[in-house]
């Protein structure tokens, strides 16, 4: 599935904010309609493409713009530190099944990101922006709200690609920002991923570790936060979580 609308592959480029002195990553060069217009910027630009049959064509393409090179490599398994110095902004068209380990890629180097550019499956978009209380809260909501400003800015229709696929597509606007403190994230993950194990069971229910923490002790934890122990997971905010991942480990030293 490639971006064939030009147009809206210039808005998505525009949300990058490109400079001439940039240094740009791209995931996934597909057609190079991104790369092209990235290139205009003067920015230094580089692609990465797993898929063989396409690189040929690229590197043709490209052959004779000396800031745009092609790399034949699973983006995934990419150091920064090998292909560029200092900071970066990266841009791409994210397939569905790689989305989470591409936003675990930001989080492990978003001391070096300036702004990413990312276009994913609608659903997954929704996700990532939902607020406490809504439906679509989840884990992935948590983290990359944790650690980035993050906003969803354009809603792409299935026309825009070729081929068209059967859903809409969001590009989202991420910028790293310290806005949570966390003394443990491991554990703070943890504490997160299980509570959202069974999304319509309650929290305290999920929460349950034989052994280590019992359901007197959850509920005298929730008590002391002011939580109610009917809540469930989406209804809690960001602070709510760092606070009960706090308790909990105390709880669990004890």
């Amino acid at each position: 599935m490639f971006l064939a609308d030009k147009a809206m592959a210039a808005r998505i480029v525009d949300l990058l904010e490109t400079a001439a002195d940039d240094r740009i990553l791209e995931v996934g060069s597909g057609r190079g309609t991104l790369t092209e217009l990235l290139a205009v910027s003067g920015a230094r630009v580089i692609s990465f493409e797993l898929d063989r049959e396409l690189i040929e064509a690229l590197n043709k393409k490209f052959t004779d713009i000396p800031n745009v090179k092609i790399i034949n490599r699973d983006f995934l398994e990419v150091d920064p530190g090998d292909y560029i110095d200092g900071r970066f902004k990266l841009i791409g068209n994210i397939p569905y099944d790689i989305t989470s380990p591409l936003i675990d890629w930001l989080m492990r180097y978003r001391s070096r990101l300036v702004r990413a550019v990312i276009t994913v499956q609608r659903e997954v978009g929704n996700r990532i922006v939902a607020s406490s209380g809504s439906r679509n809260r989840a884990p992935l909501s948590i983290f990359c709200q944790c650690l980035f400003e993050v906003r969803s800015v354009i809603t792409i229709p299935p026309k825009a690609f070729y081929p068209p696929p059967r859903i809409y597509s969001s590009t989202l606007v991420f910028e790293p920002a310290d806005k949570c403190t966390i003394d443990d994230w491991p554990y703070f993950r943890d504490i997160v991923r299980r509570a959202f194990t069974w999304r319509r069971k309650k929290l305290i229910n999920n929460l349950v570790r034989p052994g280590t923490i019992d359901r007197t002790g959850l509920e005298r934890i929730l008590d002391r936060l002011d939580l109610s122990s009917d809540i469930r997971a989406e209804q809690l905010s960001i602070e709510d979580f760092i606070r009960l991942a706090d308790n909990l480990k105390a709880a669990e030293k004890s």
